[in-house]
């Protein structure tokens, strides 16, 4: 699912005039009801979703970014809402500094893997300084819908025509999350993570070589692999994804990615939007 078909442009915001994070969380409330979808949901419904999830931990993920969301019985789809504050709300966000960007999703039960999926999209979005210029210098909603539109503007691999099995090496622990962030994003959930360390990262624990760590270890290797099972045609689409995270993997050297071919494939496979 794309963030866009859960959003209207009447969900959007680029002034919004909350000074606590009450009334913030009031103000994204009322944007989510202008979604027809949410037109039958009281707010207080809403509202209180919101501050059910707020109480397990706060939703300010940093850098100015807020991602308060919820999930609410009976709804019939994904929705979410995008606001703006110039002026900064204090939010409790994990670095400390208050919020200017909000996006606020609720989302019913039965639609974890999608949820997800959104959430990973619209963290993933906020993180790039070049989006969140946009938000600060846009002329009105309608030029951030469309600006969304186009970044999510792949189109899905329906099915797996041709198997291979992609097989991605992260080298850099520091891009991570980000890269699992990127596999939840385009619905690669599926996707088999292993731990990539070599085995000179063990012979430190054997006693016969205690001695000698220091000598093992410099210059060691750890990663974590991914494995996923791809259309052939969607592998090139799908690096080009990865090298936007973590930088071109000849030159950066932060990972590297292969693909093997698969004679057979039985069973269920998982559709990507890239």
């Amino acid at each position: 699912m794309k963030l866009i078909e859960a959003l209207v442009p009447e969900s959007i915001d680029l002034n919004l005039r909350s000074r606590t994070k009450e009334d913030l969380f009031g103000e994204m409330v009322a944007l989510l009801k202008r979604n027809p979808s949410l037109s039958e949901i009281d707010g207080s419904t809403i509202q209180k979703a919101l501050n059910e999830r707020e109480k397990t931990g706060t939703t300010g993920v940093g850098k100015e970014v807020g991602i308060p969301h919820g999930k609410i019985m009976g709804l019939p789809s994904i929705s979410a809402a995008i606001g703006v504050t110039k002026r900064g709300i204090e939010y409790g966000s994990i670095d400390g500094l208050p919020v200017k960007f909000v996006v606020a999703v609720v989302a019913p039960p039965e639609q974890s893997q999608n949820y997800l999926r959104i959430l990973a999209k619209i963290a993933r979005l906020l993180s790039d300084p070049a989006f969140t210029e946009t938000l600060v210098t846009a002329k009105s909603p309608a030029e951030i819908y469309d600006r969304i539109e186009a970044i999510e503007g792949g189109a899905p691999v329906e099915a797996i025509k041709e198997p291979s099995l992609l097989i991605f090496e992260l080298t850099d622990p520091d891009y991570l999350e980000a890269v699992v962030e990127y596999f939840t994003e385009v619905g690669a959930t599926s996707a088999t993570v292993l731990d990539g360390r070599n085995v000179e990262s063990f012979l430190t624990k054997v006693p016969l070589f205690a001695d000698f760590a220091k000598v093992f270890t410099e210059g060691q290797e750890s990663g974590t692999i991914f494995m996923l099972l791809i259309d052939r045609g969607a592998v090139p689409r799908f690096v080009e994804g990865l090298e936007e995270i973590i930088g071109d993997l000849e030159e950066e050297g932060r990972g590297v990615a292969f693909t093997i071919d698969v004679a057979t494939v039985k069973g269920a496979t998982s559709r990507l939007e890239l």
